[in-house]
């Protein structure tokens, strides 16, 4: 019996030390709830997060919490998760944001709780880049205003991945609202903006009661049970919410996974000759409502860096998996296409082998600027720029049969950089030229 004590004591001490040498650590959580409090301080001091100008407020750790995880009592500040988690056990707020202005909460896992993030009578804050999952609701804004909700993944929260009450002027923009019951809701809610969102396979994607003049265009609505539901389709007593499902020609309106419509024509009026990524007739929603520009594909908004740190929002319709799409400038001559200093966007776009796929691309003209020729694996493909382009944005589309291909966008007539600036921009033109992609 003591040979085995010791084998096994042996063992765990040859455990601790392969920890130690590969730098692995267990994390363990710490339990209780944690105060950022008017004056600045944390509450109880012995929490894991750190502030070295009252300002940023950085987790250092997870934390678990039987009732809240973090309250918040100071405005004007940012809390930078740096990645780690809050979980409760379906009590409680994750982070409290109640009566807050100002307030930034980004980079941190929420989950198991009442309320993942909770705003009541908040104005100004950003949500960003956060994991919201298995709450009752994933993020909550009640008497709230001029709020940012972006960038996020809801997962699997038991009622709505957004909620909005009583909440208006508020932003959700490229979050991911995935397997919950309702992906976002509004409710008695108006002039939100509801944009470039991806809403997959909840049971409702848009749950509406007595919630107008809200906007909601290039969101994905994919295999919902409901794709958009109003409360007085089912409760005659209430009134029916009426809001606006398109931004207009060219940009269009939003990718219903259910319509399987057709694309023949172009134009305002969806009577002009050429495909436009776009479906040549309405989604109708209900009586009152409907997507006059609904997507033939899923809506992409890929963010680029310019050259002199510009942020631009290079936008692409497409039946494809689009991934990877880059500003790029040749460095040496690559073929009869590029000249050194030229500068090109890449992307790459994949589908099912042997069908037909298309894409419609936005380049703003400030970042690239021209008429422009098309490239699939480095071989021209006919490309039309509707009639729609602009002296802001130029419309692309263009088809090609699927398999995975690269793409590339060159202006026709090439706008290269001086040999000077071009030696100056080579040490760092490939750390800036990172993709933000949406899905």
């Amino acid at each position: 019996m003591k040979r085995i004590i010791s084998e096994l004591m042996l063992a765990f001490l040859a455990m601790g030390m392969l920890l130690y040498v590969f730098g692995i650590r267990p994390v363990r959580a710490w339990n209780g709830t944690v105060y950022i409090k008017a004056d600045g301080s944390i509450d109880p001091s012995n929490a894991p997060i750190i502030t070295y100008d009252n300002i940023t407020y950085t987790l250092t750790g997870n934390i678990t919490s039987y009732d809240d995880g973090i309250i918040v009592e100071k405005d004007h500040i940012v809390i930078d998760g740096a990645g780690f988690e809050l979980n409760g056990t379906g009590y409680g707020r994750g982070i409290d944001l109640s009566n807050r202005i100002n307030v930034t909460v980004k980079n941190v896992a929420v989950k198991n709780f009442q309320t993942g993030i909770h705003l009541d009578n908040s104005n100004n804050t950003d949500i960003i880049r956060n994991e919201i999952e298995k709450n009752r609701c994933g993020i909550c804004l009640l008497y709230s205003k001029n709020n940012s909700i972006q960038t996020n993944n809801l997962m699997a929260n038991n009622e709505s991945g957004i909620y909005l009450g009583f909440s208006s002027l508020n932003s959700i923009f490229k979050n991911n609202a995935t397997n919950n019951l309702h992906g976002i809701f509004l409710e008695f809610s108006y002039n939100n903006t509801i944009i470039a969102n991806t809403i997959i396979n909840n049971q409702y994607g848009v749950l509406l009661r007595e919630s107008n003049n809200s906007r909601f265009h290039h969101n994905n609505f994919i295999d919902n049970s409901q794709q958009v539901f109003d409360w007085s389709w089912g409760h005659p007593f209430y009134a029916s919410s009426i809001n606006f499902w398109d931004d207009g020609y060219p940009s269009g309106g939003n990718y219903w996974s259910n319509y399987a419509g057709i694309d023949l024509y172009s134009g305002s009026y969806q009577n002009e000759t050429g495909s436009d990524g776009i479906h040549d007739y309405f989604y109708k929603i209900d009586e009152n409502n409907q997507d006059n520009y609904p997507l033939m594909g899923m809506f992409y908004d890929f963010e680029v860096v310019g050259l002199y740190d510009e942020i631009f929002h290079v936008q692409v319709i497409s039946n494809s998996t689009v991934s990877e799409l880059n500003l790029l400038v040749c460095l040496d001559s690559l073929n009869k296409y590029l000249q050194p200093g030229q500068e090109f966007l890449q992307f790459y776009v994949e589908g099912e082998n042997y069908t037909s796929g298309f894409c419609r691309a936005t380049i703003p003209k400030a970042l690239l600027n021209d008429s422009y020729i098309v490239l699939v694996d480095w071989k021209e493909v006919p490309t039309r720029q509707l009639d729609a382009s602009n002296s802001t944005h130029a419309h692309l589309y263009f088809t090609y049969n699927h398999t995975k291909h690269e793409v590339i966008i060159i202006p026709e007539s090439p706008s290269t950089i001086p040999c000077l600036m071009l030696t100056n921009l080579i040490a760092t033109i490939l750390l800036k030229k990172k993709l933000k992609n949406k899905t």
